[in-house]
């Protein structure tokens, strides 16, 4: 009985859609059905392109929704801060460009993707690991193309821990200022409270995912929130904010030269040639200004790596003192681990950092 049914399976996968097969199913044919499978979902992506969200309208107005009813308090625990996935997609769905960004020495999920030989192996491995998922699907292998060996993205900051950390450190009809609005995770966040949110960013495509982003999702907000997007460099743009402007500067400042966005000379890791240089022309005029155009009850958060990547903990608590800020709270930032990658890597999380200060006498 157990042979019969394994030769229907196969009989069964004769001609099935290799977008629509199973890991485990796969595994039970012949070597050479699986070279023919994984050719076939590979030309299959050749003309098709790379694997990018894509989200209808509906899909936004759906998934916003979720988002905005998400409970803010679950966010934190005594363990630290961590976000659900919901309202991520639509955050990614407006920077694509996020695909093709370096991280340190690693290729990007594009490089993989454009290489035939790797593409094919990448799809191998997914149906390999994952036994109950779809390997060559859209979603299963924007995964694998993120952790193929040799291979990092960049993350995007999950607008369900935004949502709750600037609710938590901000007044309703505040101002939220963000001095590096990256792929728009904080930004998604926001536009579900009634907040007025400003972002800064030099990168001109990530601008345009900004301003897309808020262009879908203002017909869908309730209550008075706005949203602007600056293009251009913080540490030249914050000088010319008004005093006391907002209730809450939140940003994640970049991890120096670790993630590289754009060969752009607006690029701060390219605009300051060293750490040390780094350090005094971009994040001590960022967190200076931010003193300035913070109301008396303001409050700075910065999201750092924590561990070994720059710029570490005792710097940006430094610089934060000498800008006359209090630290008042460490949190670690729960982000998941995938447990393939990290076998025996100490637990289901590794964790970053939300530094929270407080301003100190003006002087």
């Amino acid at each position: 009985m157990a042979f019969a049914r394994k030769l229907n399976t196969r009989t069964r996968l004769a001609s099935v859609d290799p977008l629509r097969l199973r890991g485990g199913d796969w595994a039970l044919l012949k070597v050479a059905r699986r070279r023919e499978l994984v050719h076939a979902a590979w030309r299959h992506w050749r003309a098709f392109g790379f694997p990018h969200y894509q989200l209808s309208s509906l899909e936004i107005s759906l998934e916003f929704k979720r988002l905005t009813a998400q409970d803010l308090q679950t966010a934190f625990s005594r363990a630290g801060a961590l976000g659900s996935v919901v309202g991520l997609r639509i955050a990614n769905f407006f920077q694509p460009g996020m695909w093709s960004v370096r991280v340190s020495r690693y290729r990007s999920p594009m490089d993989v993707f454009q290489d035939d030989s790797l593409l094919q192996a990448a799809i191998e491995r997914a149906w390999t690991i994952w036994p109950d998922r779809c390997g060559a699907n859209s979603s299963t292998l924007r995964r694998m193309l993120k952790t193929f060996p040799s291979t990092a993205s960049v993350s995007n900051f999950r607008p369900t821990l935004a949502r709750a950390v600037i609710e938590r450190y901000s007044a309703p009809g505040s101002t939220v200022v963000d001095f590096s609005a990256g792929y728009g995770g904080r930004l998604t966040g926001c536009l579900t409270l009634d907040r007025n949110y400003i972002g800064i960013e030099p990168n001109e495509e990530q601008v345009a995912g900004l301003r897309s982003t808020i262009g879908a999702l203002v017909p869908l907000m309730d209550g008075n929130p706005t949203a602007e997007i600056i293009e251009g460099c913080a540490e030249d743009v914050l000088p010319h904010m008004p005093p006391r402007l907002a209730g809450l500067v939140f940003s994640s400042p970049p991890y120096y030269n670790w993630e590289r966005y754009s060969d752009s000379p607006k690029q701060s890791f390219i605009r300051y040639g060293s750490y040390d240089g780094w350090l005094k022309g971009f994040l001590e005029p960022c967190i200076w200004e931010s003193r300035r155009i913070l109301r008396r009850s303001g409050r700075l958060v910065l999201n750092i790596s924590g561990r070994s990547r720059w710029p570490s903990a005792e710097d940006v608590i430094r610089i934060a003192e000498r800008s006359n800020f209090r630290l008042i709270e460490v949190m670690p930032m729960l982000l998941a681990r995938v447990p393939y990658l990290h076998p025996r890597g100490g637990g289901p999380y590794k964790p970053e950092l939300l530094l929270v200060f407080e301003q100190g006498a003006r002087g």
